[in-house]
């Protein structure tokens, strides 16, 4: 019995060695081959849903390609089109890192494989979150790490490490969120406008990079004061300059700001305007407004405040709102006054002219009634 075992292990052993030698054909090398040269090099982070190819050209029949992960919350599935859906969690509270296997298989059953790493990147999306949120996330990050955008919170001055600088315009001061008192943000050389009266118990809006700085949890340098009532608004531009060409994000913003040019006229054919905006007090970070709709875009002008909701995205390199985005308020630009118009003054009165006393009179009669002669 003892002996049939051992046959039948060795057998085993014989018949996968075989195998193993089938696998590693020069086509099934080829085909392993292109597919490393077409993922090799894609980046590692995987936030959205992507698509593999299905299977790889050969000379004959295709060669089918099974991709699989290791991780349970990854789901792949083959579309009508033959190419491949990797369905990952985009809204990850944590990072997950996975393995990506391509499995090659050629028409006698025989198949090769080969593995990327990948990852899935925790969904941070700053301007969906509260402020206590943001300054909860800041105090997770590693020494030299940094939130993935720059963002904007509103608190109290409750430290000024750095004086105001007359010689570089700023100033490093420590602010509270809340009632965070643990959890203090500093904003390491402030710049802006008023900075050079800012005093202790002073409420702000500070927009910048939040980052770790050996310990020290910091607006970077070159951070800015900006108006508290547009913090929420800074957070929504910032968090879009992120995106990359051809990104949306997958929820709606609103932002209100200043408009600062007008690329596109309104149009009464279609009933929209293209409009430029700017955050006061954020330099920089402009948002288009592309074919802006609503109550009051005939009469947009430069100067004017409007607030408009819409689907924010990088098209080309232009961080726009989306076609279909709406106008929810505006505010006129204050009309320039002109001087006012000083009245006239009335003239002086001439002199009454006295009458002249001529030294001769000139008497002019017809001349038929004057008597020349004799």
């Amino acid at each position: 019995m003892k002996k049939l075992i051992a046959l039948l292990l060795a057998l085993c052993l014989a018949l996968s060695l075989c195998s193993a030698f089938a696998e590693e054909t020069e086509a099934l090398k080829d085909a392993r081959s292109f597919i490393n040269l077409m993922y090799k090099n894609k980046p590692a982070s995987t936030p959205k849903d992507y698509e593999l190819v299905g299977s790889v050209p050969t000379d004959g029949d295709p060669f089918e390609v099974e991709w699989t992960t290791d991780s349970d919350t990854i789901v792949i599935t083959r579309e009508e089109n033959g190419m491949v859906k990797v369905d990952v969690d985009e809204n990850s509270s944590k990072e997950l890192a996975y393995v990506l296997t391509a499995t090659i298989r050629d028409g006698e059953g025989n198949e090769v494989s080969i593995s990327f790493d990948r990852v899935v990147p925790a969904s941070i999306k700053l301007d969906s979150m509260t402020e206590a949120e943001i300054v909860a996330l800041a105090y997770t990050l590693d020494d030299g790490a940094a939130l993935p955008a720059s963002t904007a919170l509103t608190g109290k001055v409750v430290a000024i490490p750095s004086a105001y600088s007359e010689e570089y315009g700023n100033i490093t001061v420590n602010i509270q969120i809340g009632d965070l008192a643990d959890q203090i943000i500093q904003c390491y050389r402030l710049v802006g406008e008023n900075i050079a009266s800012l005093a202790e118990g002073d409420e702000i809006a500070v927009a910048g990079l939040i980052k770790n700085y050996k310990g020290t949890i910091e607006f970077d340098k070159g951070c800015a004061v900006i108006p508290a009532e547009f913090a929420e608004s800074a957070r929504a531009v910032l968090a879009s300059y992120i995106l990359e060409d051809g990104a949306a994000n997958d929820h709606e913003s609103t932002v209100t700001g200043v408009v600062t040019a007008i690329p596109t006229a309104y149009s009464e054919e279609y009933g929209n305007i293209t409009v430029n905006l700017d955050v006061p007090g954020l330099e920089g970070y402009t948002i288009q407004c592309y074919r802006l709709s609503g109550e009051g875009a005939a009469d947009l002008a430069e100067g004017d405040i409007v607030t408009v909701t819409g689907i924010i995205k990088n098209y080309k390199g232009t961080i726009e709102f989306d076609k279909g985005c709406t106008i929810n308020a505006i505010v006129k630009a204050a009309a320039e006054e002109a001087p006012a118009e000083e009245p006239a003054e009335e003239p002086a009165e001439a002199p009454a002219e006295e009458p002249v006393s001529p030294s001769f009179i000139i008497i002019q009669a017809p001349i038929e009634n004057i008597n020349v002669g004799g």
